[in-house]
């Protein structure tokens, strides 16, 4: 079931996390003007190579120093009302661990995706052994119990000078995490994948021989991400087979106008 704030369905999201890049959408919100979108570096995941693509549940908390009458209320609540397909996205200054294997547990077991967590996380063996994708700056033994207090979710979030609202796009990988406004997903998602086949043409053309330059004349691929899309800020015009998204054919060996444009 899709909607228009999510408009990928579980399977699709599978699908994207073996073939979307933090880069690729980095390069093409950055052709929109959105140059702050990607959390600081630094952030990395527990397995190398893991993949982690979903929408945004952010989580707001704050260092405390003392251990509350009643602990983890705020953190309680929250793993209540994660749902399926989010991303736990959550910042806190602190040495103490945001997250371990029982959160991990309780959130896939209502079908989130992973977390993303700017600071740090421990039981690092059990939640590589269950499979859920965390993103973290590194390990601490530390209980969050008296040191950390999850104050409110799902409104939004600020990580890296990034503010995080739920439903926007989260891409994490080895480059680091990408945040696709809620608003822009489907176009930022579109341009971002025939970028990554634009590469593809580059790569190949270049393994045979082809000089880079006349590569980059026919693909566009180092091209400014801008020239991704048709008009900034508007999706691409629909276009009939056999022509480009102005409805005219395209030039051979033209860079291509837009990022459905052949």
């Amino acid at each position: 079931m899709t909607s228009a704030k999510r408009p990928f369905t579980t399977q699709q999201l599978d699908v994207l996390s073996k073939t979307l890049r933090s880069a690729l959408v980095s390069d093409i919100l950055d052709g929109l003007g959105l140059w702050h979108q990607c959390l600081a570096p630094g952030l990395v995941p527990l397995d190398p190579g893991a993949t982690l693509i979903g929408y945004a549940f952010p989580v707001s908390s704050e260092a405390v120093t003392q251990v509350p009458d009643e602990p983890y209320v705020g953190l309680l609540r929250a793993l209540d009302s994660i749902c399926a397909d989010e991303v736990w996205v959550v910042s806190c200054d602190t040495d103490a661990a945001l997250w371990g294997e029982l959160t991990s547990t309780a959130c896939r077991s209502r079908g989130a995706r992973g977390a993303v967590c700017e600071g740090f996380v421990r039981d690092i063996w059990m939640v590589r052994n269950i499979g859920f994708p965390v993103f973290s700056r590194g390990a601490s033994p530390k209980d969050a119990n008296g040191r950390m207090e999850i104050i409110s979710h799902s409104a939004s979030v600020r990580v890296s000078d990034v503010e995080v609202f739920r439903d926007d796009l989260i891409v994490a990988d080895d480059d680091g995490v990408a945040v696709v406004p809620g608003a822009l997903v489907e176009k930022v998602v579109s341009a971002a994948l025939d970028k990554s086949s634009a590469e593809s043409l580059f790569r190949a053309a270049v393994a045979e021989g082809e000089l880079p330059s006349a590569a980059y004349q026919r693909y566009g691929v180092l091209w400014s991400a801008g020239r991704w899309s048709c008009s900034p800020g508007l999706p691409p015009l629909a276009s009939s087979p056999g022509t480009n998204c102005r409805g005219t054919p395209p030039q051979r060996g033209r860079r291509a106008s837009c990022h459905r444009c052949g």
